[in-house]
Protein backbone atom coordinates (compact mmCIF):
# COMPACT_ATOMS: atom_id res chain seq x y z
CA UNK A 1 0.00 0.00 0.00
CA UNK A 2 1.58 3.14 -1.45
CA UNK A 3 2.08 6.59 1.31
CA UNK A 4 -0.39 8.26 -0.48
CA UNK A 5 -3.07 5.54 -0.02
CA UNK A 6 -2.33 5.05 3.52
CA UNK A 7 -2.61 9.09 4.35
CA UNK A 8 -5.78 9.05 2.43
CA UNK A 9 -7.64 6.20 4.94
CA UNK A 10 -5.78 7.90 7.79
CA UNK A 11 -7.54 11.38 6.88
CA UNK A 12 -11.00 10.03 6.16
CA UNK A 13 -10.81 8.27 9.48
CA UNK A 14 -9.52 10.90 11.61
CA UNK A 15 -12.27 13.36 10.55
CA UNK A 16 -15.22 10.82 10.05
CA UNK A 17 -16.51 11.39 13.26
CA UNK A 18 -16.21 15.22 12.97
CA UNK A 19 -18.38 15.09 9.90
CA UNK A 20 -21.30 13.58 12.04
CA UNK A 21 -20.29 16.18 14.81
CA UNK A 22 -23.21 18.66 16.17
CA UNK A 23 -23.51 21.76 14.64
CA UNK A 24 -24.62 23.44 17.60
CA UNK A 25 -23.65 26.16 18.95
CA UNK A 26 -22.50 26.23 22.55
CA UNK A 27 -22.86 30.19 23.52
CA UNK A 28 -20.89 29.26 26.93
CA UNK A 29 -17.85 27.87 25.21
CA UNK A 30 -15.16 30.33 25.11
CA UNK A 31 -13.83 28.73 22.23
CA UNK A 32 -16.98 29.37 20.39
CA UNK A 33 -17.08 33.08 22.07
CA UNK A 34 -13.77 33.83 20.56
CA UNK A 35 -14.38 32.49 17.35
CA UNK A 36 -18.12 34.56 17.31
CA UNK A 37 -15.56 37.58 17.97
CA UNK A 38 -13.27 36.66 15.16
CA UNK A 39 -16.25 36.79 13.21
CA UNK A 40 -17.99 40.03 13.96
CA UNK A 41 -14.22 41.66 13.72
CA UNK A 42 -13.77 40.51 10.48
CA UNK A 43 -10.33 38.80 11.11
CA UNK A 44 -11.48 35.38 10.64
CA UNK A 45 -8.46 33.19 9.30
CA UNK A 46 -9.30 29.87 7.05
CA UNK A 47 -6.30 27.45 6.20
CA UNK A 48 -5.90 25.54 2.85
CA UNK A 49 -4.14 22.04 3.26
CA UNK A 50 -4.60 18.36 2.53
CA UNK A 51 -5.63 17.42 5.84
CA UNK A 52 -8.35 20.79 6.17
CA UNK A 53 -9.73 20.15 2.56
CA UNK A 54 -10.05 16.39 4.26
CA UNK A 55 -11.87 17.90 6.95
CA UNK A 56 -14.26 20.73 5.01
CA UNK A 57 -14.94 18.01 2.29
CA UNK A 58 -17.14 15.81 5.45
CA UNK A 59 -18.36 19.00 6.50
CA UNK A 60 -19.86 21.20 3.50
CA UNK A 61 -23.00 19.15 3.21
CA UNK A 62 -23.73 20.45 6.82
CA UNK A 63 -22.90 23.97 5.75
CA UNK A 64 -25.19 23.77 2.66
CA UNK A 65 -27.91 22.87 5.34
CA UNK A 66 -26.98 25.57 7.52
CA UNK A 67 -27.39 27.41 4.77
CA UNK A 68 -30.79 26.61 3.53
CA UNK A 69 -32.22 26.24 6.99
CA UNK A 70 -30.87 30.05 7.70
CA UNK A 71 -28.84 29.25 10.47
CA UNK A 72 -26.48 31.91 10.21
CA UNK A 73 -24.33 31.56 13.58
CA UNK A 74 -24.13 28.08 13.47
CA UNK A 75 -23.09 28.55 9.73
CA UNK A 76 -20.00 30.90 10.69
CA UNK A 77 -19.20 28.97 13.76
CA UNK A 78 -18.87 25.55 11.37
CA UNK A 79 -16.88 27.43 8.65
CA UNK A 80 -14.63 28.84 11.16
CA UNK A 81 -13.95 25.79 12.41
CA UNK A 82 -13.61 23.21 9.13
CA UNK A 83 -13.86 25.84 6.51
CA UNK A 84 -10.86 26.14 4.42
CA UNK A 85 -9.29 29.45 2.52
CA UNK A 86 -11.74 28.77 -0.92
CA UNK A 87 -14.37 31.00 -2.68
CA UNK A 88 -17.38 29.05 -1.47
CA UNK A 89 -16.45 29.51 2.65
CA UNK A 90 -16.13 32.97 2.39
CA UNK A 91 -19.18 33.22 0.61
CA UNK A 92 -20.89 31.15 3.07
CA UNK A 93 -19.64 33.76 5.83
CA UNK A 94 -21.06 36.86 3.75
CA UNK A 95 -24.17 34.89 3.69
CA UNK A 96 -24.40 34.31 7.27
CA UNK A 97 -23.12 38.22 8.21
CA UNK A 98 -25.55 39.27 5.89
CA UNK A 99 -28.11 36.90 7.62
CA UNK A 100 -27.13 38.23 11.08
CA UNK A 101 -27.49 41.86 9.90
CA UNK A 102 -24.29 43.00 9.92
CA UNK A 103 -23.73 44.62 6.20
CA UNK A 104 -20.12 45.79 6.24
CA UNK A 105 -19.06 42.63 6.93
CA UNK A 106 -20.81 40.48 4.35
CA UNK A 107 -19.67 43.06 1.62
CA UNK A 108 -15.95 42.15 3.19
CA UNK A 109 -16.53 38.51 3.15
CA UNK A 110 -18.36 38.61 -0.42
CA UNK A 111 -15.20 40.41 -1.37
CA UNK A 112 -12.71 37.87 -0.26
CA UNK A 113 -14.74 35.36 -2.12
CA UNK A 114 -14.29 36.87 -5.25
CA UNK A 115 -10.67 37.52 -4.32
CA UNK A 116 -10.54 33.84 -4.03
CA UNK A 117 -12.26 32.92 -7.29
CA UNK A 118 -9.78 35.02 -9.21
CA UNK A 119 -6.80 33.35 -7.32
CA UNK A 120 -4.48 31.28 -9.53
CA UNK A 121 -3.57 29.40 -6.64
CA UNK A 122 -6.48 27.93 -5.46
CA UNK A 123 -9.50 28.71 -7.57
CA UNK A 124 -11.90 25.79 -9.49
CA UNK A 125 -9.17 24.52 -11.94
CA UNK A 126 -7.27 23.92 -8.35
CA UNK A 127 -7.15 19.37 -7.35
CA UNK A 128 -4.97 18.45 -4.34
CA UNK A 129 -3.32 15.00 -4.41
CA UNK A 130 -5.59 13.39 -2.49
CA UNK A 131 -9.08 15.27 -2.18
CA UNK A 132 -10.13 18.85 -4.15
CA UNK A 133 -8.66 21.76 -2.65
CA UNK A 134 -11.08 23.72 -3.83
CA UNK A 135 -15.29 23.17 -4.72
CA UNK A 136 -15.86 26.74 -5.39
CA UNK A 137 -18.44 28.23 -7.40
CA UNK A 138 -16.73 28.47 -10.54
CA UNK A 139 -18.88 31.30 -11.46
CA UNK A 140 -18.16 34.49 -9.15
CA UNK A 141 -21.21 36.21 -10.14
CA UNK A 142 -23.51 34.74 -7.43
CA UNK A 143 -21.34 36.32 -5.28
CA UNK A 144 -21.15 39.67 -7.08
CA UNK A 145 -24.68 39.58 -7.33
CA UNK A 146 -25.18 39.39 -3.30
CA UNK A 147 -22.25 42.13 -3.00
CA UNK A 148 -24.07 44.33 -5.64
CA UNK A 149 -26.76 44.13 -4.02
CA UNK A 150 -25.75 45.39 -0.54
CA UNK A 151 -23.69 48.18 -2.16
CA UNK A 152 -26.79 50.00 -3.53
CA UNK A 153 -27.50 52.53 -1.10
CA UNK A 154 -31.22 54.21 -1.08
CA UNK A 155 -31.25 57.34 -2.86
CA UNK A 156 -33.54 59.71 -2.11
CA UNK A 157 -34.30 60.68 -5.77
CA UNK A 158 -33.98 57.68 -7.04
CA UNK A 159 -33.90 54.23 -6.14
CA UNK A 160 -34.75 53.96 -2.67
CA UNK A 161 -35.68 55.72 0.87
CA UNK A 162 -33.50 57.24 3.00
CA UNK A 163 -32.02 55.91 6.34
CA UNK A 164 -34.08 59.53 7.51
CA UNK A 165 -37.13 58.45 6.12
CA UNK A 166 -36.43 54.54 8.25
CA UNK A 167 -36.24 56.35 11.64
CA UNK A 168 -31.87 56.44 10.85
CA UNK A 169 -31.79 52.51 10.10
CA UNK A 170 -29.44 50.91 7.91
CA UNK A 171 -31.18 49.75 5.29
CA UNK A 172 -31.06 45.77 4.71
CA UNK A 173 -31.96 44.88 1.70
CA UNK A 174 -34.56 45.65 -0.91
CA UNK A 175 -37.66 44.43 -2.80
CA UNK A 176 -40.40 45.27 -4.80
CA UNK A 177 -44.09 45.10 -4.22
CA UNK A 178 -47.41 46.33 -5.61
CA UNK A 179 -50.67 47.92 -4.77
CA UNK A 180 -53.60 46.29 -4.43
CA UNK A 181 -56.01 48.75 -3.40
CA UNK A 182 -55.80 52.65 -3.17
CA UNK A 183 -56.58 52.05 0.39
CA UNK A 184 -52.79 51.84 0.67
CA UNK A 185 -52.96 47.79 1.08
CA UNK A 186 -49.58 46.20 -0.67
CA UNK A 187 -48.51 42.92 -1.18
CA UNK A 188 -44.57 41.58 -1.56
CA UNK A 189 -43.11 38.30 -0.51
CA UNK A 190 -42.51 37.43 3.22
CA UNK A 191 -38.97 36.65 2.75
CA UNK A 192 -38.37 40.21 1.37
CA UNK A 193 -39.91 41.74 4.97
CA UNK A 194 -38.67 39.24 7.53
CA UNK A 195 -37.10 40.78 10.30
CA UNK A 196 -37.31 43.95 9.60
CA UNK A 197 -37.28 46.83 12.23
CA UNK A 198 -39.27 49.15 10.04
CA UNK A 199 -40.04 49.11 6.23
CA UNK A 200 -40.96 51.53 3.81
CA UNK A 201 -42.67 51.77 0.00
CA UNK A 202 -41.22 54.02 -2.54
CA UNK A 203 -43.19 54.81 -5.81
CA UNK A 204 -40.71 56.31 -8.54
CA UNK A 205 -41.91 59.80 -8.84
CA UNK A 206 -43.46 60.07 -5.11
CA UNK A 207 -42.25 60.25 -1.79
CA UNK A 208 -41.35 57.52 0.14
CA UNK A 209 -44.06 56.00 2.51
CA UNK A 210 -43.76 54.24 6.03
CA UNK A 211 -45.46 50.92 5.66
CA UNK A 212 -46.48 48.56 8.15
CA UNK A 213 -46.75 44.56 7.96
CA UNK A 214 -50.63 43.92 8.99
CA UNK A 215 -50.24 40.35 8.35
CA UNK A 216 -47.71 37.42 7.20
CA UNK A 217 -48.03 34.14 5.48
CA UNK A 218 -44.82 32.29 6.12
CA UNK A 219 -45.77 29.41 4.38
CA UNK A 220 -46.69 31.10 0.93
CA UNK A 221 -44.12 33.66 1.25
CA UNK A 222 -46.62 36.11 1.28
CA UNK A 223 -46.49 39.85 3.19
CA UNK A 224 -49.38 42.37 3.52
CA UNK A 225 -48.43 46.19 4.20
CA UNK A 226 -50.56 49.07 4.98
CA UNK A 227 -49.30 52.84 3.61
CA UNK A 228 -50.63 55.69 6.01
CA UNK A 229 -50.99 57.57 2.52
CA UNK A 230 -53.63 56.22 -0.24
CA UNK A 231 -52.16 55.51 -3.89
CA UNK A 232 -53.36 56.60 -6.86
CA UNK A 233 -53.29 53.54 -8.78
CA UNK A 234 -53.62 49.92 -7.75
CA UNK A 235 -53.06 47.14 -9.87
CA UNK A 236 -56.14 44.42 -11.52
CA UNK A 237 -55.92 40.75 -11.41
CA UNK A 238 -56.93 38.62 -14.10
CA UNK A 239 -60.84 37.22 -13.67
CA UNK A 240 -60.41 34.18 -14.18
CA UNK A 241 -57.27 32.96 -14.15
CA UNK A 242 -56.49 31.50 -17.56
CA UNK A 243 -53.09 31.12 -17.55
CA UNK A 244 -51.32 27.92 -19.72
CA UNK A 245 -48.05 26.73 -20.84
CA UNK A 246 -46.67 29.02 -23.29
CA UNK A 247 -48.99 32.07 -22.58
CA UNK A 248 -46.17 35.19 -22.48
CA UNK A 249 -46.15 36.79 -19.31
CA UNK A 250 -44.19 40.32 -18.21
CA UNK A 251 -42.55 41.01 -15.16
CA UNK A 252 -41.75 44.49 -13.51
CA UNK A 253 -39.76 44.68 -10.55
CA UNK A 254 -37.00 46.87 -9.46
CA UNK A 255 -33.97 44.50 -8.64
CA UNK A 256 -30.53 45.11 -7.57
CA UNK A 257 -31.16 48.73 -6.83
CA UNK A 258 -28.53 51.23 -7.32
CA UNK A 259 -27.09 49.86 -10.21
CA UNK A 260 -30.06 48.74 -12.07
CA UNK A 261 -32.40 51.23 -13.94
CA UNK A 262 -34.20 53.90 -11.55
CA UNK A 263 -37.38 53.93 -13.15
CA UNK A 264 -37.79 50.08 -12.82
CA UNK A 265 -36.84 46.82 -14.73
CA UNK A 266 -39.32 45.00 -17.53
CA UNK A 267 -38.79 41.69 -18.45
CA UNK A 268 -40.67 39.40 -20.63
CA UNK A 269 -40.33 35.32 -21.03
CA UNK A 270 -43.42 32.88 -21.03
CA UNK A 271 -44.91 30.17 -19.06
CA UNK A 272 -42.89 27.09 -19.21
CA UNK A 273 -45.01 25.24 -16.59
CA UNK A 274 -48.13 25.39 -14.31
CA UNK A 275 -46.24 23.72 -11.59
CA UNK A 276 -43.09 24.69 -9.29
CA UNK A 277 -40.62 22.44 -7.76
CA UNK A 278 -41.75 19.26 -7.44
CA UNK A 279 -44.92 19.53 -9.13
CA UNK A 280 -45.85 22.28 -6.36
CA UNK A 281 -49.41 23.29 -7.76
CA UNK A 282 -49.15 26.78 -5.89
CA UNK A 283 -46.65 27.91 -8.43
CA UNK A 284 -45.79 28.33 -12.22
CA UNK A 285 -42.93 28.11 -14.15
CA UNK A 286 -41.18 31.08 -15.97
CA UNK A 287 -38.69 31.87 -18.27
CA UNK A 288 -38.74 36.26 -17.77
CA UNK A 289 -35.29 36.92 -15.95
CA UNK A 290 -35.32 38.12 -12.29
CA UNK A 291 -32.50 39.30 -10.47
CA UNK A 292 -32.55 39.78 -6.23
CA UNK A 293 -34.93 42.52 -5.96
CA UNK A 294 -37.79 41.16 -8.18
CA UNK A 295 -38.84 39.37 -5.03
CA UNK A 296 -42.70 40.18 -4.18
CA UNK A 297 -42.90 41.72 -7.79
CA UNK A 298 -46.23 41.61 -9.71
CA UNK A 299 -46.51 39.12 -13.06
CA UNK A 300 -48.30 40.30 -15.48
CA UNK A 301 -50.05 38.72 -18.61
CA UNK A 302 -50.53 40.57 -22.02
CA UNK A 303 -53.33 42.55 -20.43
CA UNK A 304 -51.63 43.70 -18.11
CA UNK A 305 -53.33 41.77 -15.51
CA UNK A 306 -51.86 40.14 -12.35
CA UNK A 307 -51.61 36.38 -12.92
CA UNK A 308 -48.58 35.89 -10.27
CA UNK A 309 -45.99 37.27 -7.48
CA UNK A 310 -42.26 36.69 -8.52
CA UNK A 311 -41.42 34.48 -5.59
CA UNK A 312 -37.94 32.48 -6.78
CA UNK A 313 -35.56 31.15 -8.76
CA UNK A 314 -33.47 28.11 -8.87
CA UNK A 315 -30.88 27.97 -6.94
CA UNK A 316 -28.00 28.05 -9.46
CA UNK A 317 -25.16 27.42 -6.64
CA UNK A 318 -27.16 24.32 -5.57
CA UNK A 319 -27.82 22.64 -8.94
CA UNK A 320 -24.30 23.32 -10.16
CA UNK A 321 -23.42 21.06 -6.72
CA UNK A 322 -25.58 18.51 -7.85
CA UNK A 323 -25.77 18.65 -11.41
CA UNK A 324 -22.78 20.09 -12.93
CA UNK A 325 -24.82 22.39 -15.07
CA UNK A 326 -26.33 25.79 -13.94
CA UNK A 327 -29.65 26.46 -15.21
CA UNK A 328 -30.81 29.31 -16.62
CA UNK A 329 -33.93 31.58 -16.34
CA UNK A 330 -35.86 29.06 -14.49
CA UNK A 331 -38.08 31.21 -12.45
CA UNK A 332 -41.03 31.16 -9.90
CA UNK A 333 -44.30 32.86 -9.32
CA UNK A 334 -46.95 32.18 -6.68
CA UNK A 335 -49.99 31.35 -8.48
CA UNK A 336 -52.74 34.48 -7.99
CA UNK A 337 -55.43 31.74 -6.78
CA UNK A 338 -53.01 31.41 -3.37
CA UNK A 339 -52.62 35.27 -3.28
CA UNK A 340 -56.11 36.31 -3.37
CA UNK A 341 -56.62 33.39 -1.28
CA UNK A 342 -54.01 35.64 0.94
CA UNK A 343 -56.49 38.74 0.38
CA UNK A 344 -59.62 37.47 1.01
CA UNK A 345 -58.89 36.44 4.47
CA UNK A 346 -57.20 39.29 5.43
CA UNK A 347 -60.66 41.40 3.84
CA UNK A 348 -58.74 43.16 0.68
CA UNK A 349 -60.89 44.64 -1.92
CA UNK A 350 -58.93 44.56 -5.46
CA UNK A 351 -59.86 44.57 -8.65
CA UNK A 352 -60.53 42.13 -10.77
CA UNK A 353 -61.21 41.65 -14.51
CA UNK A 354 -61.22 39.32 -17.77
CA UNK A 355 -59.74 41.94 -20.30
CA UNK A 356 -58.23 40.13 -23.31
CA UNK A 357 -56.93 43.41 -24.42
CA UNK A 358 -53.38 43.48 -25.96
CA UNK A 359 -51.69 46.28 -25.20
CA UNK A 360 -48.02 46.57 -26.31
CA UNK A 361 -45.46 45.32 -23.68
CA UNK A 362 -43.96 49.17 -23.08
CA UNK A 363 -47.43 49.76 -22.12
CA UNK A 364 -48.04 47.41 -19.54
CA UNK A 365 -45.01 48.19 -18.05
CA UNK A 366 -46.02 52.01 -17.69
CA UNK A 367 -49.02 51.08 -16.41
CA UNK A 368 -47.19 48.93 -13.60
CA UNK A 369 -44.87 51.51 -12.60
CA UNK A 370 -47.95 53.16 -11.22
CA UNK A 371 -48.74 50.38 -8.91
CA UNK A 372 -45.60 48.65 -7.94
CA UNK A 373 -42.97 49.79 -6.06
CA UNK A 374 -39.27 49.74 -3.82
CA UNK A 375 -40.08 47.96 -0.59
CA UNK A 376 -37.39 48.71 1.83
CA UNK A 377 -36.34 46.52 5.25
CA UNK A 378 -34.27 48.07 7.75
CA UNK A 379 -32.25 47.09 10.56
CA UNK A 380 -33.75 47.38 14.04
Amino acid sequence: MSGLVRLAIAIFSLFLLAACASTTVDVTDAATTARLEAFKSGNVVLPMGTIEAADWTLNRQAAYNLLAAGKWRELADLVQRKGINNDLNWYYLGRAAEGLGEIELARGFYQRSIERTRSEKYSHRCQGKVVSMCDGFDFPDVTQTRLGALKAAAPADAGGATEAQAGGNALLRTGTGFVVDTAGAVVTNYHVVQGCGAVSFLLIGNASSDATVIASDPVNDLALLKLREHPKSASVFQDPDKLRPGDDIIVFGYPLVGQLASAGNLTRGSVAALSGLRDDARYFQMSAPIQLGNSGGPVLNQAGRITGIVTYKLNAARELKTTGDISQNVNFALKTSVLRSFLDSNNITYARSNSVASPTAADVGSEAAKFTGIVGCYRN
